[in-house]
């Protein structure tokens, strides 16, 4: 059985990406910062996938809790959802310069997520999926 990581400390996304995995009979647990999603990580380093923000704690926090878990070996696929996505010109150079940064697969931008809508956004380690499921 496939278990997700939600590491975010805005409820409203959290959920959302909740309400997602729990239409597809995936479970989760969440981590409300990237202190928590360390230890979390760190008691069940068997998730199958985890879902960061990026701006919690500090500006980058959880780009940095990914590099962790990425340069610790973590052989999931790792998602970062975040704001910085929906702004014109980052998401062609994050789908480029993310994966050797932290290992990153897939990139969910936040716009559509605040309504409800998981959009999956390959990096080119994930190129020619459209989802990872």
């Amino acid at each position: 059985m496939k278990k997700v990581l939600i590491v975010d400390d805005n409820d409203r996304y959290a959920n959302n990406l909740k309400t997602y995995f729990d239409s597809k009979n995936i479970p989760s647990d969440r981590a409300v910062d990237a202190k928590e999603g360390l230890v979390l990580f760190s008691k069940n380093p068997n998730y199958d996938m985890i879902v960061s923000d990026v701006t919690m704690e500090t500006q980058t926090s959880g780009l940095w809790m990914m590099r962790k878990i990425y340069k610790s070996g973590f052989k999931g696929v790792l998602v970062i959802a975040s704001t910085g996505f929906d702004v014109f010109g980052v998401m062609p150079f994050s789908s480029l310069f993310l994966p050797w940064f932290c290992g990153l697969h897939w990139m969910i931008p936040k716009v559509p997520l605040k309504q409800g809508t998981v959009e999956w956004v390959p990096t080119v380690l994930s190129k020619g999926k459209t989802t990872p499921f």
